[in-house]
């Protein structure tokens, strides 16, 4: 099933404009996203999308930086707090699952933009703040019988040391590994999104399909976005891009459309254009 995220959308910061464009459209399948102001989510009640939830959502009155290996406590506690409303709000609107993102090493100010270096925690350190901020997560979710899935973290050129990841969590083979041995996979899945891992696999030197292989069996949900291996740019879906190849492999998946800044009628070919490769 193919997905539209309400970032994709031009100017979306006002969640209820967007899923009003999308009714209009006729799109049925909706990812709440991360980029939305905060709103009164008692208004989802008057849609009947089939939603899935995302990372940053329900948008907070105080924005924050969402990093579950955050060695500021506040921090840690408003993401761990926000990912148990998120659960909280997969029951209430029937959202089968929530994903969210990888941590990160500092608390990055702004995502999709160079991270400052300042406060950079260990690297075993801030995976194992991860680690611990998963189990309130995975306990709150079997609770309330959500599914859970982590977003390995995109890697770019800009947030590189000497070549190195030293920033983003979980962002290869040997860390996602790493991670499962702390971790059963039937408590936390993966949300798989191709976009990253095309441009990661540029900037760490990995084989691309590689990853998806590793990723597929753990896989419960999917991002597609197209870009050109070296940013993450959320472009416009093509029908001979390599990000389209691998849906096949998550035909029975929620497949969600992450590109951005289009049009309801351009969202809705790119629904056109994902839904073919799946068939």
């Amino acid at each position: 099933m193919i997905y539209a995220s309400t970032s994709c959308l031009k100017n979306p910061s006002n969640v209820i404009r967007v899923l009003e464009e999308y009714e209009k459209e006729g799109i049925e399948n909706v990812e709440l996203g991360s980029v939305h102001s905060n709103f009164d989510i008692s208004k989802l009640k008057k849609f009947n999308f089939n939603f899935i939830i995302h990372n940053y959502f329900p948008p907070p009155k105080n924005p924050f930086n969402f990093n579950l290996a955050s060695q500021n406590q506040s921090i840690r506690k408003k993401s761990i707090n926000l990912a148990k409303k998120a659960i909280d709000l997969c029951q209430k609107i029937n959202s089968p699952i929530y994903t969210f993102h990888a941590g990160f090493t500092v608390d990055p100010e702004k995502l999709g933009s160079k991270f400052s270096r300042k406060n950079m925690v260990k690297r075993e350190i801030a995976i194992s703040t991860y680690i611990e901020s998963l189990g309130d997560i995975i306990e709150h979710s079997k609770k309330n019988s959500v599914k859970i899935a982590m977003e390995p973290n995109v890697v770019q050129k800009f947030n590189l040391i000497n070549n190195k990841n030293e920033l983003s969590l979980f962002a290869d083979i040997p860390e996602l590994k790493y991670l499962y041995k702390f971790i059963n996979k039937k408590d936390l899945g993966l949300l798989l999104d191709l976009g990253h891992t095309n441009v990661t696999a540029t900037w760490l030197n990995f084989n691309r399909d590689d990853f998806v292989d590793y990723c597929k069996n753990k896989t419960l949900a999917v991002h597609i976005s197209n870009n050109d291996g070296k940013k993450d740019q959320h472009k416009a879906l093509t029908k001979d891009c390599w990000h389209l190849s691998k849906l096949k492999l998550f035909k029975n998946k929620p497949i969600t459309l992450e590109t951005m800044n289009l049009t309801a009628k351009q969202i809705t070919n790119n629904i056109k254009i994902a839904n073919s490769a799946i068939i």
